[in-house]
């Protein structure tokens, strides 16, 4: 009880004195002017992901990767027409150095036989690359490019023709 009693009392002491303690922040915005260019390189077991940025050092880059259901259809999982999963499988983070420059991340494969999404977070900034099966159309030993939701529409999503 003693304890309990010290510590609520130092908790009041900080309140009292002005300070504030922050719990959360909101993400950097990150500008336009900005350039995130990854490419991953997939083998049997590993996620290899290298990154060229001109992010301010200190940037976080969270890279995630969501499972794809398994009732999905190739096609619509290439095209970007569905989307994954909720849930993470697996996820880490990098950071831009002084110099700059960020360090490449070697991830684990989830499973070889599923396809995922991965993902890579800087502020507003995002990129997605579907991760497919060791069986599938660069499945293993690919060396694919992450794409911008701009550039997934640019490439995949053709405007529909009205007949009159």
């Amino acid at each position: 009880m003693k304890h309990i009693s010290i510590i609520w009392l130092c908790l009041m002491c900080v309140g009292l004195a002005g300070c504030r303690i922050i719990l959360s922040e909101e993400p950097a915005t990150i500008s336009s002017s900005f350039s995130l260019d990854a490419h991953v390189y997939l083998k049997r077991t590993k996620v290899l992901i290298r990154t060229e940025t001109t992010l301010p050092p200190e940037t976080p880059l969270l890279i995630s990767i969501q499972p794809y259901s398994e009732d999905q259809p190739l096609r619509k999982i290439q095209t970007y027409k569905v989307e994954p999963q909720p849930e993470e499988v697996t996820a880490k983070a990098a950071y831009v150095d002084q110099e700059g420059k960020v360090e490449p991340v070697v991830m684990d494969r989830p499973d070889p036989s599923k396809r995922y999404r991965i993902k890579i977070v800087a502020g507003k900034m995002v990129k997605y690359m579907n991760l497919m099966k060791i069986e599938d159309p660069d499945g293993i030993g690919a060396n694919l490019t992450f794409l911008s939701v701009e550039e997934i529409k640019e490439r995949y999503q053709t405007p529909v023709k009205v007949k009159k």
